[in-house]
């Protein structure tokens, strides 16, 4: 007699796995309708394994009718066999590999052949009971081709292992196993019911390799954003990984709320999050709701992204433009109306983005660089100077990482004429980079960007150690050179450990601290003022000297500049090409006449022409510095430029 507890487990199990599916907000995903039609194949094969057996228990053998029988047995072959088909198709879309079944013809035949043999053979048996009969008893027998069946799944079974092996790296570790699992679970069901056929325990293992793919693979509470209603960052990550590691071809759609901290700050986190799910319907509606291949993602911090691999372009292009056309309507909160500056790009991958990483540093920062006030970014449509500055943006931190990882920064020098002497005295060290795919990237770029990740303590070290030694080089030399100029960022500037450093470079090339001219803008001075100027002091009394650049940038107190040691004032290039402005001219100067009578010489950046040269000498300006004499030179053809300028 046949034991039929494990099957009624089974479907009591199925049933509350289908409905918590069912009922979750993201079973519109690939991968959850994929799941959630195997769930209810395995719950109907279930039901129909147990009806067919509970029918030969309680039905007298001899009631002669047998039609609902070869029913409930055809039901449960045609979908119990139809489970690999599905499974495979899930593992499709838990792969992110559509895309590679759509173009493959030959990969779709291979995958629906097994399950076409399949039914063939059911549909022999109607004549020739080559697979299964009911005797003269009505006692169900298996015919001499039933294990064809089995064989036909075992195709399945050998194509579904060498597809996740194949496809190894798109998965983690543990849910790689989880879905290998299935296989060896079915298998030990079939050979257990095969020699102990009164336990109906395939249907219940079955179910239990569902149980755990739910809970290990899909850990739905983590891909789904709650409070949003669309999928979360972990699911963006995820399908982004997956995405790149087999080359899916996408069109992306990025939004970034601009001022997502100050609405933060004034809505607070309740209405905030209801502030997000507003636009995340506003993206939905915009892109056609759940319908089609589109995904929605809230990454967190007012991002949205919009990803599919099918939709057309021109109607993706569409879209995107009605959903910024949205953002542009007040949203109301309550009582208050809220406006959102957006920031929104479109790009391709892999076109665009090559791998994973950049494609994620470009989604989290392009807010950063790209303009706001609704303005859609299309990458694809920029000029190969505009994409090549995104990108450049976008690749930044890593250019920095790489290049202190190999050592690839340079140091340039730029000669300084002393108007006195009426020669080349000193130099101001500038550091340079060039990559090998964006070129020389711009100083000014990678200053701010080092600043912002932190790298600059790392490169401003790397230029103490560079200047020192080209500076005592210079010496041993013979080149007669006063001092080199080399620029503080404005986090060394507040270092409690500058003066160590300062010190240990010196004294690890034998350097006198007097050829060492520390350079710091005026806004160094202002970040952090106890700190900065107790570092200026300490280290003017070892008898390093100090500039302070960019002079007219800012709003210099003339009593912190009398107060702190600076040796030397260099005038910004923006007031220098106003020079024949009669009334800059005059506050120029004053400016300088003032800076000499109280000691302090002045040196002019940014001269270019001779006009401009022989206004500065008129003025009475101690050094000049500018493309009139040299661009910044590498340091080995910068001796060679002393020498030969040497009686200049």
């Amino acid at each position: 007699m046949k034991i039929l507890y494990f099957d009624i487990c089974a479907i009591l199990i199925m049933v509350v796995m289908t409905a918590d599916l069912f009922l979750r907000k993201n079973r519109g995903t690939h991968t959850n309708r994929m799941l959630l039609a195997l769930y209810l194949n395995v719950l109907i094969t279930t039901v129909l394994d147990l009806w067919s057996e509970a029918y030969n228990i309680w039905v007298l053998a001899s009631e002669t009718d047998s039609t609902l029988r070869y029913i409930l047995y055809y039901g449960y072959f045609l979908s119990r066999n139809f489970t690999p088909l599905l499974y495979q198709l899930y593992l499709c879309a838990v792969t992110d590999t559509w895309h590679i079944l759509r173009k493959r013809r030959r990969l779709q035949v291979l995958l629906i052949v097994p399950y076409t043999v399949v039914c063939l053979l059911l549909l022999s048996n109607v004549f020739f009971h080559n697979i299964f009969y009911f005797d003269e008893n009505l006692i169900y027998t298996r015919s001499y081709m039933f294990y064809s069946l089995h064989a036909c799944a075992m195709v399945y079974l050998a194509g579904g292992i060498v597809f996740l092996i194949t496809y190894r790296k798109v998965l983690p570790k543990d849910k790689l196993l989880a879905l290998i699992c299935f296989y060896p679970w079915n298998l030990c069901a079939i050979l257990i019911q095969a020699f102990i056929p009164e336990y109906l325990i395939e249907m219940f293992l079955n179910t239990m390799s569902l149980f755990l793919i739910s809970n290990i693979v899909q850990k739905q509470d983590e891909m789904l954003n709650p409070a949003v209603g669309i999928e979360s960052h972990i699911a963006f990550s995820s399908d982004m990984r997956k995405a790149h590691c087999i080359r899916k071809p996408m069109q992306l759609m990025i939004a970034g709320v601009v001022n997502h901290q100050s609405l933060y700050t004034i809505l607070g986190n309740d209405a905030f999050s209801q502030l997000m799910k507003q636009i995340a319907d506003k993206l939905r509606s915009s892109f056609g709701g759940r319908s089609g291949s589109i995904d929605y993602y809230y990454l967190e911090n007012g991002l949205f992204a919009t990803v599919t691999d099918s939709a057309d372009p021109v109607l993706f292009r569409q879209s995107v433009r009605r959903f910024a056309s949205c953002l542009q309507e007040s949203m109301r909160m309550g009582r208050m109306e809220v406006e959102t500056d957006m920031c929104l790009a479109v790009f391709r991958c892999p076109e665009d983005f090559t791998d994973y990483d950049r494609m994620m540093s470009f989604v989290y920062s392009f807010t950063s660089f790209l303009p706001a006030g609704g303005t859609i970014t299309f990458l694809e449509d920029g000029s190969d100077d505009g994409k090549s500055g995104f990108l450049l943006r976008n690749d930044i931190d890593r250019i920095i990482s790489d290049a202190l990882a190999d050592n690839r920064f340079e140091m340039y020098y730029q000669p300084i004429y002393s108007v006195a002497e009426k020669r080349f005295r000193s130099a101001e060290a500038l550091i340079r980079l060039y990559d090998d795919h964006y070129g020389f990237i711009s100083p000014q770029l990678l200053i701010d960007a080092a600043e912002r990740n932190g790298t600059i303590i790392q490169i401003g070290d790397f230029v103490l150690d560079s200047v020192c030694r080209f500076t005592s080089d210079c010496l041993r030399s013979g080149l007669d050179l006063d001092f080199v100029e080399l620029n503080l960022s404005m986090k060394q500037c507040v270092q409690v450990d500058l003066k160590d450093k300062v010190l240990s470079f010196l004294n690890k090339y034998s350097l006198a601290p007097d050829r060492i001219n520390l350079e710091i803008t005026e806004g160094s001075v202002s970040a952090d003022q106890d700190i900065v100027e107790e570092n200026i002091r300490i280290l003017s009394e070892y008898g390093i000297s100090f500039s302070l650049d960019d002079y007219g940038t800012g709003y210099s107190n003339l009593s912190r500049l009398i107060s702190l040691p600076f040796r030397i004032v260099k005038i910004d290039r923006s007031m220098t090409e106003m020079v024949f402005d009669e009334r800059i001219h005059t506050v120029l100067k004053h400016t300088i006449k003032l800076l000499k009578d109280i000691g302090i010489s002045v040196v002019i950046e940014g001269v270019e022409t001779k006009e401009v040269f022989d206004q500065f000498v008129a003025l009475g300006a101690d050094y000049i510095q500018g493309y009139y004499f040299s661009r910044p030179i590498p340091e080995n053809d910068f001796a060679e430029f002393i020498r030969l300028h040497s009686g200049t």
